[in-house]
């Protein structure tokens, strides 16, 4: 990880900053916040703002919860002239945008295995909502699930194999592991737990991961018995941005479908609720996964 050194600035309020190596998390904090703060004393509500620059009251959001994935100089340039910012803050702003910019996101990365579509929308995710069954959801997939997973057989190239493998971990630590993660509720069908993915030893594992992983507060996870009969005939995502904006996703080959018509979403939302209503209860759900441990275990 890269160190910083900090320098002192006095900003135009009078108080004293502490000034990072641009690009850096903190330097991309101090942006968000900046902005913030010159909102709050132009005295301008969210939905103002949206209007006088003819944007989506959802980006604005996404950008003042860091929810962006790279802002634009143009974006950051034009919020400032907005809210009457001093020239040399603008100038300053500008330039951590733009230092911004040059670090691309994880998935670019691994382009040449991960398609980036569903991932930059993932990334900017403030709430998730995901049923899945054959296989557990790709973000609480533990690393040695995932090495075993992408060596079945479906890729036949060991390389490829590898960096599939890279990208799926890489992907789990960038959402799950930083400092504010998105709201994840995942519903997962028994049929994904009872399906063995490498060994024994893997699947327990992957068992503990999902019991850890529902113990953090911004993950819920529930399993839908296959006594309760096929809830749906696959699984699906919904992926919501900021306040009013959702995408919903479904995983089928070759790339994935995406849809965003209002009663499509209404009604996998709705589908949702029911389910969440027909899986164990969370601490039951707790329950269940020790014991499918335990019997691994046994001879």
């Amino acid at each position: 990880m890269m160190t910083t050194t900090p320098a002192n600035r006095r900003d135009v309020d009078g108080t004293k900053e502490a000034v990072v190596a641009q690009g850096s998390p903190v330097r991309r904090h101090y942006l968000v916040s900046q902005l913030k703060r010159l909102r709050a004393q132009a005295k301008m509500s969210q939905e103002q703002v949206a209007k006088e620059l003819g944007w989506d009251t959802s980006k604005l959001y996404r950008i003042e919860n860091g929810r962006f994935v790279r802002l634009t100089t143009e974006a950051v340039a034009a919020l400032c002239r907005l809210y009457g910012s001093s020239d040399a803050l603008r100038e300053e702003l500008v330039e951590i945008a733009k230092a911004a910019r040059k670090q691309k996101p994880w998935w670019f990365q691994h382009e040449d295995v991960a398609g980036n579509a569903f991932y930059s929308l993932e990334n900017e995710a403030t709430k998730i909502q995901e049923y899945a069954m054959g296989v557990i959801p790709g973000l609480l997939q533990h690393p040695d699930y995932v090495e075993a997973l992408m060596s079945r057989g479906l890729v036949s190239d060991p390389e490829e194999r590898q960096k599939r493998a890279a990208a799926r971990i890489e992907r789990c630590k960038s959402i799950l592991d930083r400092e504010v993660s998105p709201r994840i509720w995942s519903i997962i069908d028994e049929s994904a737990l009872r399906c063995l993915v490498g060994s024994p030893q893997v699947m327990r594992t992957q068992f503990q991961h999902l019991m850890d992983l529902n113990k953090r507060p911004n993950i819920d996870i529930q399993v839908l018995l296959l006594s309760k009969g096929m809830a749906q005939p696959c699984g699906y995502t919904l992926l919501h941005l900021g306040e009013t904006d959702r995408v919903g996703y479904i995983d089928v080959l070759p790339s994935g479908h995406f849809f965003e018509g209002s009663k499509e979403l209404a009604d996998h939302a709705h589908r949702f609720e029911h389910m969440q209503a027909a899986a164990l209860p969370l601490d039951e759900t707790q329950d269940f996964i020790r014991h499918l441990a335990e019997d691994l275990e046994r001879p």
